[in-house]
């Protein structure tokens, strides 16, 4: 009977999946779109817009299709550890200061008290589950087909998939696929600016290194704030907006030669 119960749902999971708009890798498309399947928007008691969840699957071609869930959510994070594309003074202000890692342990110190008190927005999320995964025809194909390739060498080919997002001001940040074992999620949160890469990842720092006690109870303390273990970028706050939420344009790439 359990096993019954766990292919109905199988069934179902995979009809709902046929039925989401399909993009391919190097197409721009609109991350939130009210016309698409099985968008839904979310609003508070009072009627105001109060966030979004929608779907894509990813067509990669030699992975099959990838079904992947987009959320923006309300959250309430400190103003440092967040940027804010459409208001960036809101947020972290990325500048060249951060693409020294030297001088972004300075930086980030200063921010920290600067930039110290919190902020509410929707906290952009784009992820796969475990679950989505496993209904992946390529990839169980490739599993059965090849006795020594494992769950991480596939989880590995995807770190290769990038996520860019465009926003009508003309910035642009990126994140790659990580995937996230205490969750069980691929997740593309850690954005970055498009034009410069990953900023150094200051998180990376161990304790041996001969750092000041400062400057390590910075990177400490920095990393603490929930999801910035990923220090090689930020996460995106976006505003209680639905009109400025339909203009962010995304693009999924496949980039093998980047490590």
């Amino acid at each position: 009977m359990a096993e019954e119960k766990q292919q109905q749902h199988i069934r179902e999971k995979e009809q709902y999946w046929r039925n989401i708009e399909t993009v391919q890798l190097g197409q721009e498309f609109p991350l939130f779109d009210t016309d698409r399947n099985r968008t839904q928007v979310r609003y508070s008691d009072d009627g105001s817009f109060a966030g979004m969840k929608s779907s894509i699957r990813l067509e990669t071609g030699f992975l099959g299709k990838l079904n992947i869930s987009i959320s923006a959510a309300p959250y309430t994070k400190s103003r440092y550890a967040v940027v804010t594309p459409f208001d960036p003074k809101q947020g972290y202000p990325v500048d060249t200061d951060d693409l020294s890692f030297h001088r972004r342990v300075v930086k980030i110190s200063k921010m920290r008290h600067e930039l110290a008190d919190a902020i509410e927005g929707l906290y952009l999320f784009v992820f796969i589950t475990d679950e989505d995964l496993s209904l992946n025809g390529r990839m169980q194909a490739l599993l059965q087909e090849n006795a020594t390739l494992t769950g991480s060498d596939i989880a590995s080919m995807l770190h290769h998939l990038f996520l860019t997002l465009k926003f009508p001001n003309g910035s642009s940040v990126t994140a790659r696929a990580m995937y996230d074992t205490h969750q069980r999620l691929l997740l593309f949160r850690t954005f970055f600016p498009s034009d410069t890469g990953p900023l150094p990842n200051v998180g990376s720092v161990q304790s041996s290194a001969q750092k000041t006690a400062s400057r390590h109870s910075t990177i400490q303390n920095f990393n603490e704030e929930p999801g910035n273990v990923r220090s090689e970028g930020f996460d995106i706050l976006l505003p209680f907006d639905l009109a400025k939420l339909k203009t962010i344009q995304s693009t999924f790439l496949f980039l093998p030669n980047l490590d």
